[in-house]
């Protein structure tokens, strides 16, 4: 007699939908995917809080694309009257405060997971491409930034001028300051920053946030030290659905701020003839128009560096960032835990972990700075 070989099909007997999700290892992924219960906790749901809002940040980016028009003469007014209807407005208003939460969550996510040390047995990766995460989001925020076209948002592509100044590059890449002050020349460099925000920069947001995704899968998820561990796990999808009433309270309250605080479109860029500052030849920063939260923290760098005596002060934000980005990198390379910490003495041992300790510190410390002497500062 031959004996009958048949493959085992878990998604056998069960509806189309079963089936599709075995097929396309969503099952595997997720289905099958067992976690500590203890993890079930609002401190580790706020990365999957973060995901939805970068999703719903997706969104109505697509949405707001389909009117945006980067002319450097006529973003300003289109974001102005966007701004001013009753649909469009919240829109844009929650895509603006939104962006807010994002870079928020990304750093609160960053010391939980530095905390509870997830990148300890092996798990470098993780975090280094948690690193390049955060770096994606900063540079989404800076060209988001620019996109409202403000003078505020002026002072993005005009930093760009300086830094390849200090490198003796504007000339090259035709990013003077004078080039800037011409529509045309602008037009062009905004919608270079305009292909970066909705193309570029997602593309590799979407390809890094699966990467990490893969990495905690493959690699198991740190339990947070300050929970007795049961034992007991849970499948991945009540992590979702934690994920998804958790992100309906802290949304909808974006979304209540979207409409009750509705975004002034602020004060026209000064290359365009309808701006109170049309014809002054002197930066943003020297106007004394600020950047937002996100990026703040880079004109009080700029600051420090002229107080210093630094020229050009475009230095104190290179500089900044090259520390910014080694203390964030060395972290994992200089704990010298072999797993996670498993109690609070653990976590706060600084035998161990004091380089680590130091590393963020000063991370923390530069950016602190730079926000308190952005917020103190005054014009020039």
């Amino acid at each position: 007699m031959t004996a009958s070989h048949e493959t085992s099909d878990p998604a056998k007997g069960q509806g189309w939908l079963a089936k599709l999700s075995d097929q396309f290892g969503f099952r595997q992924m997720v289905s099958d995917y067992l976690i500590p219960v203890e993890t079930n906790s609002i401190w580790y749901l706020l990365g999957g809080v973060l995901a939805i809002a970068l999703g719903l940040e997706v969104l109505t980016g697509f949405l707001i694309a389909l009117v945006y028009v980067p002319d450097a003469g006529r973003a300003y007014d289109i974001v102005a009257g966007l701004l001013a209807q009753p649909v469009w407005g919240p829109i844009l208003n929650f895509h603006f405060y939104n962006s807010y939460l994002i870079f928020g969550l990304v750093m609160l996510h960053m010391v939980r997971v530095f905390i509870t040390g997830g990148y300890r047995r092996g798990k470098e990766g993780l975090w280094l491409v948690g690193v390049g995460l955060a770096g994606l989001t900063f540079i989404i925020s800076l060209t988001g930034e620019a996109l409202h076209w403000d003078e505020v948002g002026f002072g993005v592509p005009w930093n760009i001028s300086e830094v390849l100044g200090a490198f003796g590059l504007a000339g090259t890449f035709n990013y003077t300051s004078d080039a800037l002050l011409s529509i045309p020349t602008a037009t062009e460099k905004l919608s270079q920053i305009f292909v970066l925000h909705v193309s570029l920069i997602p593309i590799g947001l979407a390809i890094f946030i699966g990467w990490h995704y893969l990495l905690i899968r493959f690699k198991g998820i740190s339990a947070p030290f300050w929970l007795r561990a049961s034992g007991r796990t849970a499948v991945f999808t009540e992590h979702i659905r934690g994920w998804i009433l958790l992100s309906l309270v802290i949304l909808g309250v974006v979304l209540v701020i979207s409409i009750a605080f509705p975004r002034d479109p602020g004060v026209a860029p000064q290359l365009i003839p309808s701006s109170p500052l049309f014809g002054t030849g002197d930066d943003p920063g020297g106007l004394g128009f600020k950047p937002t939260y996100p990026i703040s923290w880079t004109r009080g760098m700029n600051i420090i560096a002229a107080n210093l005596g630094i020229d050009p002060d475009i230095w104190g934000t290179l500089i900044a960032m090259t520390v910014l980005l080694v203390a964030l990198l060395v972290i994992p390379f200089v704990d010298r835990g072999p797993k996670e910490p498993d109690s609070t003495a653990a976590a706060l041992n600084w035998r161990k972990r004091g380089w680590a300790f130091l590393a963020m510190g000063i991370f923390w410390i530069v950016m602190i700075a730079g926000v308190i002497q952005n917020a103190l500062a005054e014009a020039g």
